[in-house]
């Protein structure tokens, strides 16, 4: 799971032009999967895997692992997951908003184009 939030902290430093979506204080987005919890911070300054997943946050996904990871890698999308009550979220709806935008924006996982 580590290792999936280190990519999506790769894909928001190398989209600058998502820099301008960030706060200028640490938005902290919470993930917890049964008993783990991890944590990211996100701002316009920098972005970061923090590592203790414990702390003060802005926004809470909680579900299982195998479900957050189509998440992170854009198989699905954060409100899908929710509506089909795979995923559950604490947080306002402003923040799920701006989730899910950055969650959507920064996937990495791209569908090749359809030849005809």
């Amino acid at each position: 799971m580590r290792i999936y939030l280190e990519e999506l902290v790769d894909q928001c430093h190398s989209r600058y032009h998502l820099r301008l979506l960030f706060p200028d204080s640490p938005f902290v987005l919470q993930f917890q999967c049964e008993k783990e919890r991890y944590a990211i911070s996100i701002s316009n300054r920098r972005c970061t895997v923090l590592t203790d997943g414990s702390g003060e946050s802005h926004f809470v996904i909680e579900g299982q692992e195998k479900d957050m990871l189509s998440l992170l890698t854009g198989e699905e999308r954060l409100s899908q997951l929710i509506e089909n009550g795979i995923l559950e979220v604490r947080g306002g709806y402003r923040q799920l908003l701006f989730v899910e935008s950055i969650l959507w924006l920064t996937r990495s996982r791209v569908k090749e184009p359809v030849q005809v």
